[in-house]
């Protein structure tokens, strides 16, 4: 590409941004245009701020203060950036390279004005002054030899942008195919989620927390005590309580010297290994007069951003030119295999047969049991009961071990709770995801029973799984006793079942239609709505009368009635009995309500929206 076509791209993006405001509106323009200032505003005080804690604040640092603050920067920046990728998972290409085929223009050319243009962002408009500013300031007050630094921010934010844009190609040649698009997006989306869960895991597990600081805590203030009685009996002088005080905070100095130390190994250690730490490690290393890691890191940043940069450009070509959507077209049918009807093949999944369970219930919970592990929404669901146990059940098992044995089975209680609270919004309207195919209930022979426990037993294996999961862990943390350990799966289950009368009964009286790869209900009336709220409340009433048995138990041993009987297990199988038979006959009740409001539910799930 020569200069003049580089500087007709570059009026053509101008044209294209200015003309997609007009279109947006005055208001749009407007709100923009403020957004714009305020960002340049904020991006202005940043450089104005790390320029000054960079000339006065951090000459006289320790190498590794300063690799922290550049580590707090960095992680900073790479966070929002993360937020940024989010909200625009799929690379749009500025100028579509497909339209300029037939110029005589390069690809190459296009592609590089589509990756500059992708350097307009608000993370970048904000951070990149602040990290500049900080440059700028060491240099000022550190001296030359950090000029380093500023080669090594380029290759930075090269690798930073080269590696976004070569992830968002990639994803674009995945998204294609738009069933893989919405998969892609859930997946990509959690795995944010669940990253931003980190800082909540380590705080669980406080590696901070130094036990060697809290044993001299306690020992000290026991030995203050006796100092202190002991002065005010004349036994020792003032002067000696005052040697022993500096005796101690020396200790304390030694062990905080100790832990800094560790610290610091640490944070270089992760620096070292990880590339986006490697701006921080060159910094701080060419404060302290050593250059080679800032070159070796810039090397290293600007190899990787590169290298990105050419599989990009090789994925776009491929992109463009079809080999990603031509490749079934172009393949030939595969010749079919002569049947042979001494040769048995396995059956499918939905041909299986499962035991204890008539044709028509079998055949509903494998094919609803595929659909929860196939539609992008339900998986998004399915992933929010392990979010909460990570979120909420961090504080239980951090404290676990403080609650006496015969509370304990409590914690299985409240994560049981929280898993089926989670997954309220798809078993509390499961029609609703069905949408068009809920005809296929209506139209089929099935007994309206069989369509509701196939329902209920699909999600079974994953609600449950989760479940013993999670009291497996709940035993390693804090041992249960061997009948409350045991007690655990029929009150599971008990707890289940109860929960799916609820969310049989809520789903055929309240069904709310749902958008396809979504999971935002649309034209939602008001008395469903308030009846899906009252359901949140209702749930934990549900469930209470699975706790009889361990309240009984704990009751009994309080009143000396019983030594050594196992009774809470042995109450928990009885309720699960009753559960079940209940179960079985409430359900036979549901199928027949389901029946007579079926097409009234078909009404509601497939109609289109506003």
């Amino acid at each position: 590409m020569n200069w003049q076509q580089f500087q007709t791209f570059l009026w053509l993006r101008w044209r294209l941004r200015i003309n997609q405001l007009r279109r947006a509106g005055t208001a749009n323009f407007v709100i923009l245009a403020v957004l714009a200032g305020a960002a340049l505003v904020v991006a202005v005080f940043l450089f104005a701020g790390c320029l000054l804690v960079g000339l006065f604040a951090l000459p006289q640092a320790l190498p590794g203060v300063l690799l922290l603050v550049w580590d707090g920067l960095v992680l900073a920046f790479l966070f929002c950036w993360c937020i940024g990728l989010i909200t625009d998972l799929q690379r749009s290409e500025v100028l579509s390279l497909d339209k300029f085929m037939h110029l005589p223009v390069s690809p190459a050319g296009g592609f590089l004005i589509n990756y500059v243009s992708s350097f307009f962002s608000l993370t970048l408009l904000v951070f990149l002054p602040a990290m500049l500013g900080l440059a700028l300031g060491m240099i000022l007050g550190k001296g030359a030899a950090l000029l380093l630094t500023l080669p090594l921010l380029a290759a930075f934010v090269l690798m930073v942008t080269a590696l976004t844009y070569q992830f968002q190609g990639w994803l674009a040649s995945l998204m294609i195919n738009p069933r893989r698009r919405r998969t892609v997006i859930v997946i990509v989306t959690m795995t944010f989620v669940l990253i931003c869960q980190l800082p909540n895991l380590v705080n669980i597990f406080r590696p901070w927390e130094n036990q060697e600081r809290e044993q001299i805590a306690k020992r000290w203030s026991g030995e203050q005590a006796e100092l202190e009685r002991s002065v005010s009996a004349g036994k020792i002088t003032l002067d000696q309580f005052r040697q022993k005080q500096e005796e101690h905070q020396q200790q304390i100095d030694q062990m905080n010297q100790r832990t800094w130390l560790h610290v610091q190994e640490a944070a270089r250690l992760i620096n070292l290994a990880l590339p986006p730490g490697w701006l921080a490690l060159g910094a701080a290393d060419a404060a302290d007069g050593q250059v080679v890691p800032a070159l070796l890191g810039t090397l290293g940043l600007g190899l990787i951003g590169a290298g990105s940069l050419w599989r990009s450009y090789r994925t776009t070509v491929r992109l463009y030119t079809g080999q990603f959507t031509s490749g079934s077209e172009r393949s030939a049918a595969p010749v079919p295999a002569p049947r042979t009807e001494a040769v048995a093949s396995s059956p499918a999944l939905l041909e299986k047969k499962l035991p204890w369970l008539s044709e028509y219930a079998a055949a509903i919970t494998l094919g609803s049991f595929r659909s929860l592990t196939r539609a992008p929404e339900a998986k998004l669901l399915l992933l929010a009961p392990i979010l909460m146990v990570v979120i909420f059940g961090g504080l239980l098992f951090r404290h676990s071990g403080d609650l006496p044995e015969a509370a304990r089975p409590l914690l299985l209680f409240g994560v049981m709770a929280t898993i089926l609270l989670s997954m309220f919004q798809l078993m509390g309207n499961q029609f609703g995801f069905d949408r068009n195919g809920f005809r296929v209930f209506v139209l089929c022979a099935a007994p309206r029973r069989d369509i509701l426990l196939g329902k209920n037993l699909a999600t079974a294996p994953l609600v449950l799984g989760l479940a013993m999961l999670v009291v497996a862990i709940l035993q390693i943390i804090s041992p249960l006793r061997l009948e409350h350990f045991l007690a655990l799966l029929p009150l599971s289950v008990s707890m289940y079942l109860l929960f799916c009368l609820a969310a049989n009964a809520l789903s055929i009286l309240a069904p709310l239609p749902v958008a396809a790869g979504s999971l935002k209900p649309r034209n939602v009336k008001g008395i469903p709505l308030l009846l899906h709220v009252a359901f949140v409340f209702v749930l934990p009433m549900v469930m209470a009368p699975t706790m009889l048995p361990l309240g009984i138990e704990f009751l009994a041993e309080r009143l000396g009635w019983i030594a050594g009987m196992p009774l809470c297990l042995l109450l928990s199988l009885v309720e699960c009995g009753v559960v079940i038979y209940l179960y079985h006959l409430i359900l036979d009740w549901e199928g027949l309500w389901l029946q007579a409001r079926e097409q009234r539910i078909l009404d509601i799930v497939t109609q289109k929206g506003e």
